[in-house]
């Protein structure tokens, strides 16, 4: 499948982080908004050891739209070092209303912000 046109964005705000017992993941649970998702709430799981540079990453998350109706999202892709305090975030999401999108973020761990594009994923 290829990645498409953008077809939103999203910006995100690291509420609280969960580091797991045996230093193989974190936990970011964010807030914020999505295009076409409203207000949304999710945790971003990132894997690999604690020096690692790059590893796999999950989404588990909620959009919740101004029509009152709630949409869950589910992604899985990567995530990567770029640069001081910076990861790369990429991710095939799957959405409850039976959309399926690419995500591709930039987390920046300073200012515990998680921004990017969502793009058509056909």
């Amino acid at each position: 499948m290829a990645i498409g046109r953008e077809i939103g964005e999203f910006t995100l705000k690291s509420i609280t982080t969960t580091y797991a017992l045996d230093g193989a993941s974190v936990a970011v649970n964010v807030d914020g908004t999505a295009t076409g998702y409203g207000t949304v709430l999710g945790t971003m799981t990132f894997r690999g050891g604690p020096e690692a540079k790059s590893g796999p990453l999950s989404w588990r998350g909620q959009g919740f739209l101004d029509n009152g109706e709630v949409v869950t999202g589910l992604g899985e892709g990567t995530w990567a070092e770029a640069g001081k305090h910076r990861w790369t975030t990429r991710l095939i999401v799957s959405t409850s209303d039976g959309k399926t999108h690419a995500s591709e973020g930039l987390l920046d761990l300073k200012t515990r912000t998680l921004s990017g594009k969502m793009l058509d994923w056909s």
